[in-house]
């Protein structure tokens, strides 16, 4: 009966590490595109839904360090040309998008679609706060303003932290702090040791990145709330930004900006049909640790145990097995 029950728990524990990875149930996140079919409603503008956007006007976050900079590097030019001032810029995006503000934004639970129009160099952003008893299906399409380009883009799914650093990277290389490039230096530094340089930014789950297209459609699905944790204490909800990127950032794969492009984009949430807790992670991953370690044992025990019954009657030699040199005698 043990033998059977350790065959069976061997069987249990064994099939997940034989099954061809063709069949594995984890897949790539862009994989969906089934936004057709949502009841799309307008969005609710700063109660479920915000609107950002990031534009190369160096002026408005310039501090002293890049002034005396760039003093310094006119005073030993030679050349008495013009001076080299900051262009404002002039692109769709409306002067409120660049406030940074932050509102309490309910769960995204109803569909929605919205067109963002994003001028070269320039960042748009739409900001939701995901359900993570929902699945969200996203879906982004490139269009451009002038028919004489044919533009792509970059789209990134980002919680807050993340887009913080996304952003800080984006006023770098627009002049804040000195201003710097650090695409060259990005691209002699392995992905894992990214995070620890100030471009080093990465999207959620180091998946959802799809740079240099014209149309994306990606799913996530939530294991939980998404809590970012303090080094100092607290804890904070995330909330998620969809990131259309229209400017020549710290990634070597990114579209180049040409022009205004239109992004159009449409969410949808729907109800998940089954959601397992998350110790059933842990159960399966201990279990198979368990099983490794007390299979062998019991069939070892098994097999010392084996025959040992027969020990107290003397029944080895009739059973067969203890082999006897004995011969009988031919009458």
């Amino acid at each position: 009966m043990r033998m059977r029950l350790a065959v069976f728990l061997m069987l249990v524990f064994m099939i997940p590490l034989i099954t061809p990875t063709e069949l594995s149930p984890v897949t790539e996140a862009s994989a969906e595109s089934n936004c057709d079919g949502g009841e799309f409603v307008t969005p609710n503008w700063n109660k479920t839904v915000e609107r950002h956007a990031k534009v190369p006007n160096v002026k408005d976050f310039e501090n002293d360090y890049a002034k005396n900079k760039r003093n310094r590097d006119r005073d030993n030019d030679d050349d008495d040309g013009p001076e080299d001032e900051p262009v404002d810029y002039d692109g769709p995006e409306e002067e409120w998008m660049s406030y940074g503000f932050k509102n309490d934004l309910a769960l995204l639970r109803e569909d929605f679609q919205t067109t963002m129009l994003i001028g070269n160099d320039a960042v748009g952003t739409l900001t939701v706060n995901l359900d993570h008893e929902r699945r969200t299906t996203i879906c982004v399409t490139i269009e451009t303003t002038n028919n004489s380009y044919d533009p792509s883009a970059d789209v990134y799914l980002m919680t807050d932290t993340q887009y913080d650093r996304y952003t800080a990277a984006y006023d770098v290389d627009h002049g804040a702090w000195g201003g710097r490039s650090y695409e060259s230096e990005l691209s002699e530094i392995s992905p894992e040791w990214r995070s620890f340089n100030i471009a080093g930014w990465q999207t959620f789950r180091d998946s959802h990145q799809y740079e240099d297209v014209k149309e994306v459609s990606f799913s996530v699905s939530l294991d939980g709330p998404e809590i970012s944790s303090s080094l100092f204490g607290g804890d904070s909800n995330q909330y998620f930004n969809i990131v259309i990127d229209n400017t020549n950032n710290s990634h070597s794969g990114d579209a180049l900006p040409e022009t205004t492009i239109a992004a159009y984009v449409s969410v949808v949430s729907e109800e998940r049909s089954t959601i397992l807790p998350n110790w059933t992670v842990s159960l399966v991953c201990c279990g198979l640790m368990i099983a490794t370690m007390v299979i062998p044992i019991l069939m070892n025990r098994r097999y010392m145990e084996a025959g040992l019954s027969l020990t107290s009657e003397n029944q080895q030699l009739d059973k067969g097995l203890v082999p006897s040199l004995e011969q009988t005698e031919n009458n």
